[in-house]
């Protein structure tokens, strides 16, 4: 049975603005605040200070990963099928799940050196599986208000825009002023005790923004539900795997995540190893998000001119070439070497910025099919596929870090064939990565011809006044 979306009056309901996009921004600013660390430093955490052997931790974070994705779609139906209350679908559920999230990002990284190997794989994969719901309950709501927030193309690109700069601004002192405080001056390994501390802080500025992200932004599309319409989760993942747009974006997210987002952890070992300059990591990453940065500037504008399929698609054939130079050749200078993976990340940037949208765009296209507005399931099963790849990914890493012969107790200090193959899986797995990404979005982000999706937006609402460019 269809669902009609409703919108209040005008007098009810204040218009799009900057509240939306600053109180949005704010949702991934708090939730990349502990995100972005654990997913950055828990490998490093666990493997190096605690000294879980890698292909163990490899084994825990895939078991975590698991159990991490199967929550998303559990959370995105419950969404989807409970009533709202008082005006909001998916704000109490960020409410009710911002606590545990910080409480459970500190205990994960309470030091215990001296504990038996069963005790610290018991603390990494217990507290990873509480932090992780906890994160899944604010973070699939948060994700599916974008398609509440506004229908509008170019609104919506916006939206993605802000939640790209909110991110960036989180990701800054975890990427970049951390590994200064982390690591040690002298033999370029990290200090352990440090991380609980670091970690406190910023979930506590991720719990207030998540407050403030309540208070800004309005929910304007109401689905009218009729009593007799009952929710069936299995027909909507039956029209999600139907759904080739979406299959698309997909496919590429978990290329993306789990093979080119791989250098966020291989580059540490990189430069502790390879290059012998672990405070160079702090540069590294500044240089890997200018790309990204250019892309906040250039979103808006690009976005009139040229079609989401094409944006992000056609960069990632600048990333195959550049993520192929830093696999196959020996560059000796890490300056050179940072340039030609700035290059390789272009298409990041762009991808990162407007998947966001291309998913609001499927979940309308969906919705357009079945006669059912399902938000919170479509963006959770998603969700799922994101939190599968980064636990691949990590798993991935883990494994060839493992394979490249590094052994654990000596750090900093390998043979120089260990050196040599830590450079190679530092490139190799971006350009996997790359070239999955730019097939899938070739051949699957497609609507048709006469679709109104994926038009040049004109910042009209109304399909009719948008502008189709064929690729």
């Amino acid at each position: 049975m269809k669902r009609n979306d409703t919108q209040p009056t005008a007098a009810a309901l204040r218009p799009f603005g900057f509240k939306d996009k600053f109180g949005y921004a704010l949702g991934d600013f708090g939730c990349n605040m502990s995100f972005v660390f654990i997913n950055s430093y828990m490998m490093l955490y666990f493997v190096t200070c605690l000294g879980i052997p890698a292909e163990i931790y490899a084994v825990l974070i895939m078991i975590a990963k698991v159990w991490d994705a199967l929550d998303d779609p559990v959370v995105g139906a419950l969404c989807d099928a409970t009533r709202p209350k008082g005006g909001s679908k998916f704000m109490p559920w960020i409410k009710w799940g911002s606590l545990p999230l910080l409480v459970f990002s500190i205990v994960m990284f309470i030091y215990v050196p001296d504990a038996p190997l069963w005790a610290k794989c018991v603390l990494c994969l217990g507290t990873y599986i509480v932090w992780s719901t906890s994160y899944t309950v604010v973070n699939v709501p948060y994700g599916s208000l974008q398609a509440v927030i506004t229908k509008d193309p170019l609104q919506r690109a916006e939206l993605s825009n802000a939640r790209s700069i909110g991110a960036m601004l989180a990701q800054a002192p975890a990427m970049i002023l951390l590994p200064l405080i982390i690591y040690d001056q002298n033999d370029n390994n990290p200090h352990g005790e440090r991380f609980v501390w670091i970690v406190a802080v910023m979930g506590l500025i991720g719990f207030i923004s998540f407050y403030f992200l309540r208070k800004l932004v309005t929910e304007r599309i109401q689905p009218q539900v009729k009593e007799t319409q009952k929710f069936n989760y299995f027909k909507s993942i039956g029209a999600f795997f139907t759904n080739k747009p979406m299959m698309g974006v997909t496919i590429s997210t978990i290329a993306m995540l789990a093979f080119l987002m791989s250098a966020t952890n291989t580059m540490s070992y990189t430069f502790m190893v390879y290059f012998q300059n672990s405070r160079m990591t702090s540069l590294a990453t500044v240089v890997a998000m200018l790309p990204m940065v250019l892309a906040i500037f250039l979103c808006k504008p690009l976005v009139k001119r040229f079609t989401k399929r094409q944006l992000c698609t056609y960069p990632f054939i600048l990333s195959i070439a550049a993520t192929a130079v830093i696999t196959f050749v020996k560059i000796e200078n890490p300056f050179i070497w940072l340039a030609v993976l700035a290059v390789g990340m272009f298409a990041v940037g762009i991808y990162s910025i407007l998947n966001w949208a291309m998913v609001a765009d499927c979940i309308d296209f969906q919705e357009e099919k079945t006669g059912r507005r399902e938000e919170g399931t479509i963006y959770a099963t998603y969700s799922l596929f994101r939190k599968l790849a980064q636990g691949i990914g990590q798993a991935i890493v883990s494994l060839a870090l493992a394979l490249t012969g590094y052994v654990e107790a000596t750090g900093a200090v390998q043979t120089q064939e260990v050196a040599d193959n830590i450079y190679t899986m530092t490139g190799a797995l971006p350009l996997i990565g790359s070239i999955i990404c730019f097939f899938s979005m070739l051949f699957l982000y497609k609507f048709g011809k006469d679709s109104h999706f994926d038009c040049v937006s004109t910042g009209d609402e109304d399909p009719k006044d948008m502008v189709r460019r064929d690729d």
